[in-house]
């Protein structure tokens, strides 16, 4: 008999899995069945692709972006890796400015902050005597616009739906069940795999944490 506090190490150790709460048994059954049986719903974890200079987002953001900034490219040289914006440097007006444009809002400068997990790293290179390069910007606003596609897609598919956790390019989902199947849920992602541009996802009962 293992006792734990770490639903975790039950999971992982333990065949059957008791839960005791006011010094009486609740619950007796297997993982698997207790996630089913008193579960609210399922998690969703997705990883979307990382961005390739090949992509058409990529091109297409890169373009718009050296358009802003008035760097001569097209889209053949930009496949082929222009040095025009392998070279462009660009201070955090500039990055702010381009990015407004190409948004059309704040959605990506209001992102480049000292204290955002996801833009300190182009404040960082574009508040510096050097700057950033535009590859790297447009690199950063593929990988948020793709994450961005991902949050519209949860909010308008599963609106009950809650965002657990964000780390780089992978997002973890609870999805509350609301008569909702597994097998349901996992087609509905399937489908839109290559929309969402997801190079990886998986489906499973929420954890008995």
């Amino acid at each position: 008999i293992l006792t734990t506090h770490s639903m975790e190490e039950c999971e992982a150790l333990c065949p059957l899995i008791g839960i005791m709460a006011g010094g009486k048994l609740r619950c007796l059954g297997s993982a698997q069945r207790l996630k089913f049986r008193y579960g609210k719903g399922f998690q969703v974890e997705v990883k979307v692709r990382e961005v390739a200079e090949v992509d058409e987002d990529y091109v297409s953001i890169l373009k718009s972006l050296s358009e802003q900034v008035g760097v001569a490219t097209t889209v053949d040289n930009i496949e082929e890796g222009s040095a025009a914006t392998e070279s462009t440097l660009l201070n955090l007006d500039q990055v702010l400015s381009a990015l407004q444009a190409l948004t059309g809002d704040d959605y990506l400068s209001a992102m480049i902050m000292p204290d955002n997990p996801s833009g300190h790293v182009i404040h960082k290179a574009a508040t510096s005597e050097v700057g950033v390069t535009m590859d790297e910007v447009a690199s950063f606003c593929v990988e948020e616009l793709r994450i961005k596609a991902v949050i519209d897609f949860f909010a308008s598919v599963y609106p009950k739906s809650v965002l657990r956790e964000r780390q780089e390019t992978k997002a973890r989902y609870e999805v509350p069940s609301d008569g909702l199947k597994i097998s349901g849920l996992f087609g509905t992602i399937e489908e839109n795999k290559e929309l969402l541009r997801l190079a990886d996802y998986g489906v499973s009962p929420t954890t008995l944490e």
